[in-house]
């Protein structure tokens, strides 16, 4: 390993890379802490360092007790096409119900209206805000 890179992430990109060329396939069970240390003749904690690297980044996920395993990025790019459309709908729903907080008060403005005597305003101001039935 060159003297270049930090060796956390020289360990980080040949994992990488053998997760890349489908050494690790996704599902796979990375080698042990222990058994990286020797093979790359560092510490356990600098292993450590160079998994953190790869968990941050997605490509593989820890079960605690079993070890590391490598993430398929297909399920990955599908879970954030997942998360994205969930905010978006949740964005959605946030400003559905404020639309209809608003237009609950623009009814509640028009029957107040109404029992003012002013008919004709209370009419022309559910009408702006609410569909014509013989449209629908």
């Amino acid at each position: 390993m060159s003297g270049q890179t930090p060796k956390y992430r020289q360990i980080a990109d040949a994992l990488r890379a053998r997760i890349d060329d489908g050494t690790y396939p996704p599902g796979s069970a990375l080698p042990s802490e222990s058994s990286l240390a020797a093979e790359f003749g560092v510490t356990r904690p600098t292993v450590r360092q160079g998994l953190a690297e790869l968990r941050a980044a997605g490509a593989v996920n820890v079960l605690m007790g079993r070890g590391m395993f490598v993430r398929d990025p297909e399920l990955v790019e599908l879970r954030h096409e997942r998360d994205v459309a969930l905010g978006m709908a949740t964005r959605e729903a946030r400003r559905a119900d404020r639309a209809e907080a608003a237009l609950r008060g623009v009814i509640a403005i028009a029957a107040e209206l109404e029992e003012r005597g002013d008919v004709d305003l209370a009419a022309r101001l559910r009408e702006s805000v609410l569909p014509d039935p013989d449209e629908a």
